[in-house]
């Protein structure tokens, strides 16, 4: 039987015989090339694509790396920038002390409150607002220097609606009445 298969083979004309090499060949090839080289390909490209990300991630970590004592004095500049922002934004605990500081300066001043008067605080996205409605009166001078007073205090307080009017004290010297809101800030957002 075998050697009846071979004499079949004998008879094909040899074009016929090169042709199904190729085919088997090709076959073998697009076979070898689909079920092996072509998953290997994706392969490599995805772990080329993770390559590429892990590479410059190293080079953004090496930079920091080698710039350390840099961003270190970056990062004590910053923690000093919001030492000094806090300061100038109380928190609600200092707040109190803030008011009373207001109130002594009006006093130091020589200027007379008639209305001290803590408003509702009015919330913001990192801080509240903290009015304070001020009916008061004094001299042109006394009223001056305590809004001079009040700007250059640490803490930020903005004075705003002003109303003014005078009548004359006892002594015959002119005397002004003022009313309006001291605003002060109070820092909500997190951190030391």
């Amino acid at each position: 039987m075998a050697s009846n298969l071979l004499d079949k083979l004998n008879k094909v004309p040899a074009w016929q015989k090169i042709v199904v090499l190729i085919v088997l060949a090709g076959s073998i090839v697009a076979f070898f090339h689909y079920s092996q080289w072509k998953p290997l390909d994706l392969e490599l490209k995805v772990k080329d694509s993770e390559f590429q990300v892990l590479e410059q991630r190293y080079k953004e970590q090496k930079a920091i790396a080698d710039d350390l004592a840099t961003f270190q004095q970056n990062i004590k500049k910053l923690q000093e920038d919001l030492r000094i922002a806090l300061t100038q934004l109380p928190k609600e605990k200092e707040i109190p002390t803030l008011l009373r500081d207001v109130y002594l300066l009006g006093k130091k001043s020589g200027v007379e409150f008639k209305t001290f008067q803590p408003q509702n605080e009015q919330s913001k996205r990192l801080y509240a607002e903290v009015p304070i409605k001020l009916q008061m009166t004094g001299g042109y001078h006394e009223v001056a220097v305590f809004f001079d007073r009040v700007g250059k205090l640490s803490r930020i307080v903005n004075i705003s609606d002003i109303e003014l009017g005078s009548t004359q004290s006892k002594e015959g010297a002119a005397q002004l009445n003022v009313s309006c809101t001291a605003t002060t800030f109070m820092f909500l957002g997190g951190g030391s």
